[in-house]
């Protein structure tokens, strides 16, 4: 009868090759988080998926709160490189707009648990350089549509909100219609991403042509 030859630990599933622990790691992260919840990502976990030891993780990352923070930086960084691509290829800034905050929408639902842990999920995630800075330039160039300048300046974090307020209000704007579709509140029904791409747009414009405005200061009982 043959022997069986044990696989070594880090040749198991044919995932993780020397030199390549922190990519795997993240890659493997990335893997459960499209599967199961953020919760279910531990140290543990993801060195018995790529086979090394737990000590090795920490060679890579001080924490699976640093390793969460280095996805969700990546992450700003696609967000970024996406925003960008919208300000090149759109006719009107207005147009860049819509697209940036259909696709906010869209990977909010197609990634949850990684749109969570780019918001909130790390305490103090402010304090990670790496995420902190992704974060920022993302910022920044959604601003930069809104604008068509640039708007953000570190040094002066309470003029940049008193000058780009319209920015900060199309970001938590968009945030919270991203939150909304991706918890299934608001439900359409006709094909989903149709239906969310025309509200989108349509509260666009309706920021755009100061509908709120016409809207407080119309008389009450009076019909638009």
């Amino acid at each position: 009868m043959a022997m069986k030859t044990a696989t070594p630990p880090g040749q198991r599933n044919g995932r993780y090759h020397k030199g390549h622990v922190a990519e795997d790691l993240l890659r493997t992260a990335r893997n459960l988080l499209d599967r199961e919840t953020v919760e279910s990502v531990s140290v543990r976990r993801l060195t018995r998926e790529i086979g090394v030891t737990p000590a090795n993780f920490y060679n890579h990352f001080s924490s699976i709160h640093d390793l969460l923070l280095q996805i969700a930086a990546d992450s700003f960084v696609q967000c970024t490189r996406q925003l960008r691509y919208f300000q090149r290829n759109t006719v009107t800034r207005a147009d860049a707009l819509k697209a940036a905050l259909s696709e906010y929408a869209s990977f909010a639902q197609r990634h949850p648990q990684i749109f969570r842990i780019m918001f909130g999920f790390v305490p103090n995630a402010i304090s990670h350089k790496v995420y902190h800075n992704a974060a920022i330039q993302a910022f920044a160039a959604l601003l930069e549509i809104v604008y068509g300048r640039k708007m953000l300046h570190l040094h002066d974090i309470e003029g940049t909100r008193k000058r780009a307020r319209i920015g900060y209000g199309l970001c938590a704007m968009g945030h919270g219609l991203a939150m909304m579709l991706a918890d299934g509140l608001l439900p359409f029904d006709r094909k989903a991403g149709q239906g969310q791409r025309e509200m989108i747009e349509d509260i666009i414009d309706a920021f755009i042509h100061n509908e709120l405005h016409e809207a407080l200061t119309r008389p009450a009982g009076q019909e638009a």
